[in-house]
């Protein structure tokens, strides 16, 4: 005659299951959001980078800042569809597959805001680090896979600077630097880097990661810290 199990041995056996599932999803949660993260970031990246060299290629220079996005110093925006009308904003608003120009500005916004939202940005050790404010040298789009990239372009073919502050997923949380929020400069030979350089200069350390108190030094560093560990977020 088989015997089957008493009510206090199934009890007894869930309660072993949900102890093991408070131990165990939370960590299995983080996992899979930072492996989300990472894949975005990553998308980001190739697009940055895609971008660089088509201008590049399309206006037959070997320097990125003999491009069109550094040299042609105009700012402004199309009142009619919020696209840049020259310099890196043009750049932005054609060589990235975009759902929504000049986001900076928009209401909402697609980055974190002072005035606009009520959250801001911190750190992997929760910081505040504030949040962005707007001016007319930054100019932000949100691509179609939801990430939101705000760039500014400055200086000449001997010494320009284009950096990117990147939210991989818009306004959606958790809105650490990081996490989902990173920063990325581009070099004269259109290579994208780590952190905030100028041309020539080295990329952000890993080990700088998450050691700084505002939005553009805690976010410096962490790019090379995922493609270090072979596009993993270990930290």
């Amino acid at each position: 005659m088989k015997r089957g199990f008493t009510l206090s041995e199934v009890l007894i056996t869930l309660g072993i299951v949900g102890v093991v599932a408070v131990l165990t999803v939370p960590s299995v949660m983080k996992n899979y959001r930072n492996r989300l993260y990472v894949s975005q970031l990553q998308k980001v990246y190739s697009q940055i980078s895609e971008a660089t060299v088509a201008i590049m290629r399309d206006e037959n220079v070997d320097n990125f800042f003999e491009t069109s996005a550094i040299l042609e110093q105009v700012y402004g925006v199309d009142p009619n569809t919020n696209k840049g009308v020259g310099g890196f904003m043009k750049f932005m608003s054609n060589y990235f597959k975009v759902n929504k120009y000049n986001c900076l500005n928009s209401s909402p916004p697609c980055v974190l805001v002072e005035g606009e939202t009520t959250e801001v940005y911190r750190s992997i050790s929760g910081n505040n680090l504030g949040a962005f404010t707007v001016d007319d040298e930054s100019y932000c789009v949100q691509t179609v896979n939801g990430a939101s990239i705000c760039g500014v372009g400055l200086g000449s073919p001997q010494g320009g600077l284009m950096w990117f502050f990147v939210d991989v997923n818009g306004i959606s949380g958790p809105n650490i630097a990081g996490r989902d929020l990173f920063l990325m400069s581009v070099q004269s030979d259109g290579s994208v880097v780590d952190g905030f350089v100028a041309s020539g200069d080295p990329s952000t350390p890993a080990s700088e990661c998450n050691s700084g108190t505002s939005i553009d030094t805690a976010a410096a560093g962490c790019l090379n810290a995922i493609i270090d560990a072979g596009w993993k977020m270990e930290y």
